[in-house]
């Protein structure tokens, strides 16, 4: 099969790119497809053109045409650390992301509708909770007061934006009174919140990673001493583990719903069972736990994606 994989933005030639954030399974991705017989070719969204053909226009991945591919296989981010500051446009991204998914017989791993749904919170717990499965209690503020309205029906609450990453914009508040100065920088900087009650992170949370079929992961993180978020930029620590019962399942079933390939999920335990606080589409550090396992994520998602494109 001809298959092209979408790496992370602008960033992925190397660690001396200048501007970008370096992927390193990008790559490897397209050496493990090659490994498995298949041609295999890695572009980023900055790579994507349109230009006349057929009945209105050709999308162009790297200077190929996307119908001439099989499979695409996305680790596109739509955003990354600095993404204001370079003048990037959401809208660009996604829409090129969606001429990519709508190229008429090109199998897309996955598409930009998924892509969307995975990246917003909101999107997110909502697919999740009518699909039955555990998720937390969540109001939306665009105001002060309805963040004060989700602090008196909990008590303890996490605020964050809908659309963040690696935890920034994430408050805890405990004192509504106290934190207001922060929470209306916040709705001023992205304009609606999520609002969610606080879990208690002192048994850890699960990350368990998905690929296709398998579950070749499972990892507990553990909050540094003082700290309550497990964050490693925190001082936070993890560690590999046989995942509990009951949690392999309710991950495989949460990828199937949200329609994701390969996926990280973060799990937390409590005392009335898992929650699932997010399902996230671009996941890195896939060689954390050493080669036999990036190894068997890398055949998981291409497992997936031959069993469906043949």
């Amino acid at each position: 099969m001809k298959i092209g994989i979408l790496g992370w933005d602008d960033g992925v030639l190397g660690p001396a790119t200048p501007g970008g954030e370096y992927d390193p399974d990008g790559p490897v991705l397209v050496e493990h497809g090659r490994r498995r017989g298949h041609e295999t070719t890695l572009f980023t969204l900055e790579t994507v053109t349109y230009a006349p053909g057929g009945r209105s226009m050709e999308v162009m991945l790297g200077g190929h045409p996307a119908s001439s591919f099989d499979a695409i296989i996305s680790r596109a981010r739509l955003f990354g650390d600095d993404w204001r500051d370079r003048g990037l446009d959401w809208r660009d991204r996604v829409e090129r992301l969606t001429m990519i998914s709508e190229t008429p017989g090109l199998h897309m791993f996955d598409s930009a509708e998924v892509w969307q749904t995975s990246y917003s919170k909101f999107l997110t717990m909502r697919k999740l909770g009518e699909a039955g499965l555990p998720v937390p209690p969540c109001r939306s503020a665009t105001t002060p007061a309805e963040v004060e309205l989700a602090c008196r029906e909990w008590d303890d609450v996490i605020v964050k934006p809908s659309y963040g990453y690696r935890g920034k914009g994430v408050t805890r508040v405990t004192d509504f009174s106290a934190r207001k100065a922060e929470i209306q920088d916040q709705l001023d900087e992205h304009g609606t919140l999520a609002c969610i009650p606080y879990y208690s992170t002192q048994w850890g949370e699960y990350r368990v990673m998905v690929a296709g079929e398998a579950v070749p992961e499972v990892s507990l993180k553990l909050p540094a001493v003082g700290q309550w978020r497990p964050h490693v930029k925190l001082g936070g620590s993890f560690e590999r583990i046989d995942p509990p019962p009951g949690l392999e399942a309710l991950a495989l079933r949460a990828a199937r719903v949200m329609g994701l390939t390969m996926t990280g999920l973060d799990i937390i335990p409590t005392a009335d069972g898992f929650v699932i606080l997010e399902a996230n589409s671009v996941t890195g550090g896939l060689d954390v736990f050493g080669e036999e396992t990036h190894r068997a994520i890398l055949d998981g998602v291409y497992d997936w994606v031959e069993k469906r494109v043949a």
